[in-house]
């Protein structure tokens, strides 16, 4: 299994059905449930540590592809962090965002300098530290890049690598699939999400079933071998659980050749 090419889900896509320990145990057996064999760790309440997580996971058969873990541990914290990923049997180590007050010109290269030691720590464990794409990193400046170009040209190829949004890197004006082409070697994960338009704002759909062209962008993925990906939708219209199984149904079946592997239950139905 090992491989061929994940997919999980994000659970920041039920995280408000994880906002007590005994929702989010709840959460992880509906997960298992529907067919899923991965998962992300993000999104769940405080009360959920990393080890009450990774026991969660053992019970369920379910493996951690990559987490969202708290910004100022993975710098101040990055041992522990590690050791604790290490735990999880978890090689993806992210954070769900740029911090605001680094969305700027200058702050794309404070950015690099204050988490490139972390960066470091996390390659020489034999891990990879995971920055997850919105929009505002393709706003273009005055020296013509955008910092995206910024990011990716000022750091380590190996050790620095993305969270590739599709939703997120569609709204902000960019091709996802020429993207992938272009910057193989630079993702870790996809956040697989799928938009649209409702009473003109643009707005999170179940994959498969909003404007976007993922034929391209599964396409550029098989190219290149990019093997791991993620679930996820930020805003859900039905119940989280149905949305979630929708799009794991419509991914498994469209793609038969990439997610055939996944034993999809059909009959599934959220209980609450």
């Amino acid at each position: 299994m090992e491989d061929k090419f994940t997919l999980g889900a994000q659970l920041y896509t039920l995280r408000n059905y994880c906002e007590t320990p005994k929702l989010f145990e709840m959460s992880m057996d509906k997960v298992a449930q529907m067919g899923f064999r991965y998962v992300q760790f993000s999104g769940v309440c405080e009360e959920v540590d990393w080890k009450m997580f990774a026991d969660s996971c053992r019970r369920h058969g379910l493996k951690c592809t990559l987490t969202h873990y708290d910004d100022d541990r993975i710098i101040n914290e990055t041992e522990a962090v590690i050791e604790e990923h290490d735990a999880m049997g978890c090689d993806g180590i992210g954070i769900g965002g740029m911090p605001r007050e680094f969305r700027n010109y200058d702050g794309y290269m404070r950015f690099i300098e204050k988490y490139s030691p972390a960066v470091e720590k996390i390659k020489k464990a034999g891990k990879t530290f995971c920055y997850h794409n919105h929009w505002f990193e393709f706003q273009r400046y005055e020296n013509g890049k955008t910092g995206m170009d910024m990011l990716l040209e000022n750091t380590d190829p190996v050790g620095f690598k993305l969270t590739l949004d599709t939703a997120w890197m569609h709204h902000g004006g960019v091709d996802v699939a020429r993207f992938i082409d272009e910057h193989p070697d630079r993702i870790f994960a996809t956040h697989l999400k799928d938009i649209t338009i409702i009473d003109d704002e643009v707005q999170p759909e179940e994959v498969l079933g909003g404007n976007m062209n993922f034929d391209s962008i599964m396409d550029a993925c098989r190219r290149h071998g990019i093997k791991n990906h993620l679930i996820e939708q930020d805003i859900t219209w039905r119940n989280a659980f149905t949305s979630l199984n929708q799009s794991f149904y419509n991914l498994c079946t469209r793609y038969p050749d990439l997610f055939g592997d996944n034993e999809v239950n059909e009959k599934w139905r959220p209980s609450f």
